[in-house]
């Protein structure tokens, strides 16, 4: 069996049904990714893998420069393995090897139970719970915005990717993750998955529909705006994204330093568990996180 599929047995045997123990999923993100492969601890004994630690190369930015970061993904143990500090051994070794590697800080998004793992015995830091907010479109139009699904080779969402470099741009304060139009496209290829593309002036936001407690939902992913945006704008982006969807609500979570959408928290019985955003420096002397940008399609949610 290889090591892409190892991993893969473990991951669904810990999260059976999650798109995150196919193989195909993780050749795209721990081969293909353009930011560079994987960097990953593992346990194995004769049964198996029983262990897997991930961090995935990125690029954050850091007051308007580039700095190599990593993200914290699929971290599982197998019962079998559980109970020895399995987690914490294989956390350290990627961590050090990222480091040796020269990645400058880890970040990722933690629930309710492996949060205190991450804080108390590997030295990430809580930034914030992500805000979470139920959107309900206001009567009008989706005006200024035009909105076409994003696959690869779609002549419309390849359009409404043109000129979007403006839109990427890093802020110049704090820390976010860093895209261009390339690297976009390729976190919009993630396989098993379709998003959608909402495009005006000053606006691109990326979205996607889901079920929650049987209601249909627009996800916005990731809204990507060169300024500040308005109630008016706010509100024709929500509107563009239901009616894409044909859903009665739209769904925001993370931090966006453009974007302040005022709607209602969301309940906790739709939501699995709090998300936490954490934070690890890897440098010398230690550098607390600042992060300002941060929304599911930065840490590969969806």
């Amino acid at each position: 069996m290889s090591a892409i599929a190892s991993t893969a047995a473990l991951l669904e045997d810990v999260f059976p049904g999650s798109a995150v123990g196919q193989v195909e999923y993780l050749r795209w993100l721990y081969q293909g990714s353009p930011f560079g492969e994987v960097i990953e601890a593992n346990l194995d004994d004769e049964l198996g893998r029983a262990g897997h630690y991930a961090l995935v190369p990125i690029k954050l930015a850091r007051d308007g420069r580039d700095i190599p970061g990593a993200l914290s993904l699929n971290t599982a143990v197998h019962e079998r393995a559980r109970g020895g500090g399995t987690f914490v051994r294989l956390a350290e070794l990627a961590i050090a090897d990222a480091r040796s590697r020269g990645v400058r800080a880890v970040v990722g998004v933690a629930n309710a139970s492996s949060t205190p793992g991450f804080l108390r015995r590997l030295g990430f830091e809580l930034l914030a719970p992500l805000p979470a907010r139920i959107l309900l479109p206001t009567p009008g139009s989706g005006a200024g915005f035009q909105s076409a699904w994003a696959d690869l080779g779609a002549l419309a969402g390849d359009r409404l990717m043109q000129g979007a470099e403006q839109m990427l741009a890093p802020p110049e304060t704090g820390e976010a993750r860093l895209w261009n139009v390339e690297t976009l496209k390729w976190r919009l290829s993630r396989p098993a998955a379709r998003y959608a593309v909402h495009r005006a002036e000053d606006v691109l936001a990326v979205s996607r529909a889901e079920r929650r407690s049987g209601v249909r939902v627009a996800v916005l992913l990731k809204v990507l705006a060169r300024r500040e945006l308005g109630a008016r704008e706010r509100g024709a982006l929500v509107r563009a994204a239901c009616r894409f969807h044909r859903a009665p609500l739209a769904l925001h979570v993370g931090l966006n330093r453009n974007v302040s959408f005022p709607g209602l928290p969301l309940p906790d019985r739709l939501r699995a568990s709090p998300l936490n955003l954490i934070y690890r420096s890897l440098e010398e002397p230690l550098r607390p996180g600042s992060i300002v940008d941060f929304e599911f399609l930065d840490f590969d949610a969806y």
